[in-house]
Formats: C-alpha cells, structure tokens, sequence
C-alpha cells in the first residue's frame, strides 16, 4: 500500500495549495455534508453525470430551478471522451454562481491514477470501487484511500457487492452471488470509515432488459448494520415507487446518468426529422432542454425539492 501514501502525500500538497481552508476559494460542499442533511430529511439527493458543458448545465439549472443540493458526477469510464483538468474548473465557476450546495464527484473510480487526478483537479467527493477485487483487498485499499482522502477534506464512496453493467450501455443484471452481504457491509465500513456505501441489491448500469426487481429487505438490513448513508447506482429505469420505497430503506444518494444520455439523443434524433435545416446550437439547446426535464423529474421523486 505505499503507492497509495506515496501518492495521497503528493494530492494533499496540491489539494492545499489550491484550495487554501483560509480563504473562501472552495465553493463546492464536501458530499458528505450533503448526504447527512438527505438521512435527516428522509430524502435522496440525484447524482448525475455530466460529459460536457451542455450537460452540466441542464443539472445545474434545474437543481437551481428547484432548489434542491445535487451532485455532479464524472465517471472515469467518460474519461476517454472528456479533459477532466479543463472541465473541472468550469464546474467550479459554475457553482460560485448557484445558489445551492453542489458536490463534485468522481463516479467509481477504479485506478489511483483516476483518484490521484480527480483529487487534484478539486473533486471533493470520489468513489473508489473496488467491488470486483476480494472482500480483504477491497477493504484494505478503500481503507487507505480513506485516511488521506479524509486528511484532504474529501470524502469518499466504497462499493460493496457488485452493480452490473456499465455506464449508458446495456445491463447485465447478476445473480443475488454478488448482492451486497449486510454483515460484510457493517465489517467494510467499520474498516473502511467510508462516508457511503454504494450497495447491490437489484439495481444495474445502463437500459434495463426487464423490470429491475429491488431487494428491499436486504437493503434494510445493510441500513441497519451500517448506519451510514447508501447509494443506489443504476437509477435510471428503476420505477418511482421502488425508488421511493429505496430512500425509505436507506438510499440517500442515486445515481442518474442513462436516462440524461436517452432523453438528450432521443430529442435531437426528432429534431433532426423534423427541421433538416437546424442549426448546432439549437440542437445543443434541444438536448439540454431534454436533459433539464429528466433532474427536474428525478428531484421531484427523490424528494429533494425546496431542500434549501
């Protein structure tokens, strides 16, 4: 493990240099904050993820619309299509501006290297998902990722058990083998000391094939034993009241990035049949519109509206 202190010594020089605790430079909220104020309320908070301006704005706005805190996410699967280092100061900027708690968040984080540049680009919140390695080598990483991660001010999301498929692509919904274990649960997060704890109990990446059917009395017993926030990944598709009956088990935070990608693509296709002649920006527009119609939706359900 001493790549990771190696490597967490040098984000906490650069993470203090850049955002000095004295001065009022840092606007965006670690997510942990947000998440403890979701338990009290008995609400969700929508996590969705952004690949562009275009897309981060449409959260922003209706998140502001609504009034509710939300969290901007990048997943280093979209890496390959984004400059995490360009866009990161442009989410910045935009939340100087709103007038609600935003959290930036690195969406499961898979290799140091990911971790290490999310942290340096000002994240203040990552996911370290090491959901497919063995429940001791989960723990022991996510464990050290923790402790300088925390040094920071950053806090941090561990995976348990493990969610199919993968961002905007089709599902594979696993077997039960791979659904989250209470008892581990409440082992992992007292080894860990993670802020959340993404769980699998039937949710999955990507366009469901068939109606995803939700373990709700595991995930009851996994609130219990763990006592943290839980994050339901695979929100889009799942119906309302699963959802609904999710944050009452537990859920406070739940990912949203498929449905966005849809409803952009799906708005653009028909305004292409229908005016050949469109411009970009107003194709641009049209997603965006599209995309602002889904958080305002998704807000409403998780209950987060007029949170502030």
């Amino acid at each position: 493990m001493l790549i990771y202190r190696k490597n967490f010594v040098i984000i906490k020089m650069n993470y203090d240099r850049i955002f000095d605790k004295s001065s009022d430079i840092m606007t965006l909220v670690n997510m942990n904050e947000i998440l403890k104020m979701a338990m009290q309320k008995g609400c969700a908070i929508g996590a969705f993820n952004v690949v562009d301006i275009n897309s981060l704005h449409a959260v922003i706005n209706s998140a502001v619309r609504l009034k509710s805190p939300v969290i901007i996410s990048v997943a280093e699967i979209h890496f390959q299509y984004i400059d995490v280092e360009e866009l990161a100061p442009v989410i910045k900027a935009a939340a100087d501006k709103a007038p609600i708690p935003l959290a930036l968040h690195l969406d499961h984080g898979q290799s140091l290297e990911a971790v290490m540049k999310a942290v340096q680009c000002g994240f203040t919140s990552i996911m370290f998902d090491g959901s497919q390695l063995p429940l001791e080598e989960n723990i022991a990483k996510t464990a050290e990722i923790v402790r300088y991660a925390h040094a920071a001010g950053i806090s941090v999301e561990g995976e348990l058990g493990h969610v199919g498929g993968a961002e905007g692509q089709l599902e594979d919904q696993s077997g039960d083998s791979l659904f989250t274990d209470p008892s581990e649960a409440s082992l992992f997060v007292k080894k860990t000391r993670v802020d959340a704890l993404a769980v699998a109990v039937g949710s999955a990446h990507g366009v469901y094939k068939r109606k995803p059917r939700l373990d709700f009395n595991r995930l009851k017993k996994i609130k219990d034993s763990t006592r943290i926030p839980l994050v339901l990944h695979g929100g889009s598709g799942i119906p309302d009241n699963d959802i609904k009956k999710s944050i009452e088990c537990g859920i406070c935070k739940i990912n949203v990035y498929t449905e966005l990608s849809q409803n952009a693509v799906g708005s653009v296709r028909k305004k292409l049949a229908e005016y050949s002649g469109i411009s970009y920006p107003e194709l641009m527009r049209t997603a965006r519109r599209a995309m602002e119609n889904v958080v305002a939706e998704k807000i409403e359900i998780f209950g987060s509206k007029n949170f502030v």
